[in-house]
């Protein structure tokens, strides 16, 4: 057993010390540096780590080296973002470096901090200038970008100019701005209730990330798209009441008769005993059933406009109903001749058919939640 667990932790040892190596043979050198450093920082003493972090720190500064000076031969700003990445990633490279034991660590040590600063003020620059470049397009898709770009320039200096108002400005000029409304086209009057429940949708929750919903007008957005809920249809059923009657019948014991042998004497069973011959009779129950029924339907369409074209893109049928259904039996005859089941029907009682306005307010309900679910199956049609 002791054998076997030194095995283990000699194969851990030779594995772990060989993952560097692997690391620096496949080019992946910063990683074989955090491989080593971790190492060398545990036991100063691995040799072969320092070995491997200094070869790994060479190659990986000769290669980040020779792709900053092309970069900068270039003369093409956009390549100062990527300079800036590569001196931020030599500068923690040495900071790496200068953190480990002074056990044979080689590096030549450099001020990367003028060179991360100046790479930084150019990045934010050109990322500030192409912003402004796509800005001043005027196009709603180009103002998403330029908002790309002075968020960029946010990240490299917080306080760049005036990007905080910039992006702002391409915020507002990149979203796309939708009014929703009702139309009551319908020949019933809308109960005000109703009206006022569908005017609460909370259009906020649509929201997405370049796409802002309204039910109310904000006189300083251009509305880009309506999408209007007509309602053209709206519908109450008259109270409905069917009735249907059914019987049921069953056999109940009835007392009982003597049997008698031939001279007219009543038989006596074994332990001497009368006979007697149980009796039935059949009773019967009608049983009435009833039913209530009333309903109410809201009909109409989800109307799109595009605002800009003066032009409807799409009409979508929507069509939302609400129900009241109560049911509820009586019986004549003898109740002990009901079943189970319909013995329970008669705990029921009729209750008073809701008013009609408050039977098109459930179903308002009803297609205040459908209306929802449409705009977010159609948010595609809105760019």
């Amino acid at each position: 057993m002791k054998q076997l667990l030194l095995f283990i932790i000699a194969g851990t040892l030779f594995f772990g010390c060989k993952s560097s190596s692997k690391q620096l043979e496949k080019g992946d050198y910063d990683a074989a540096m955090e491989t080593s450093a971790k190492k060398i920082k545990k036991d100063p003493g691995k040799f072969e780590e320092v070995d491997i972090f200094n070869n790994a720190y060479r190659m990986a500064y000769l290669k980040d080296n020779t792709e900053v000076n092309r970069l900068k031969g270039t003369g093409d700003p956009a390549n100062w973002a990527q300079i800036y990445t590569i001196y931020v990633r030599m500068n923690r490279r040495q900071d790496l470096a200068k953190s480990l034991p002074p056990v044979g660590i080689v590096y030549e040590e450099q001020n990367f901090i003028p060179e991360i600063e100046n790479a930084r003020n150019k990045a934010a620059e050109y990322a500030y200038a192409k912003g402004v470049e796509l800005l001043g397009k005027n196009l709603k898709l180009a103002a998403r970008d330029a908002y790309s770009r002075f968020v960029e320039a946010k990240s490299y200096i917080t306080y760049f100019k005036d990007v905080d108002e910039k992006i702002a400005e391409a915020r507002f000029k990149g979203t796309t701005n939708v009014f929703f409304t009702i139309e009551d086209k319908s020949q019933t009057v809308a109960p005000k209730a109703l009206i006022d429940e569908l005017k609460a949708i909370n259009v906020d929750e649509l929201d997405q990330e370049w796409i802002s919903y309204d039910n109310y007008i904000d006189s300083t957005r251009t509305y880009h798209y309506s999408i209007i809920l007509v309602m053209n249809q709206i519908a109450v059923s008259p109270e409905e009441v069917k009735e249907t009657v059914a019987q049921e019948s069953k056999e109940i014991p009835d007392g009982f008769s003597y049997a008698l042998d031939a001279n007219g004497n009543v038989k006596k069973d074994s332990l001497g005993n009368d006979i007697k011959i149980p009796k039935f009779k059949t009773i019967h129950c009608a049983i009435k059933r009833v039913q209530q029924r009333k309903s109410a339907r809201i009909s109409g369409n989800i109307n799109y406009y595009d605002n800009v074209a003066n032009k409807l893109m799409k009409a979508e049928p929507i069509t939302s109903d609400a129900f009241f259904e109560n049911f509820y039996a009586n019986a004549n005859g003898d109740i002990n001749a009901l079943s189970p089941a319909s013995l329970k029907e008669l705990q029921s009682e009729p209750v008073p058919f809701p008013p009609s306005p408050d039977l098109i307010i459930q179903a308002g309900n009803v297609l205040k939640g459908m209306t929802k679910d449409i705009i977010v199956k159609n948010k595609s049609y809105l760019k």
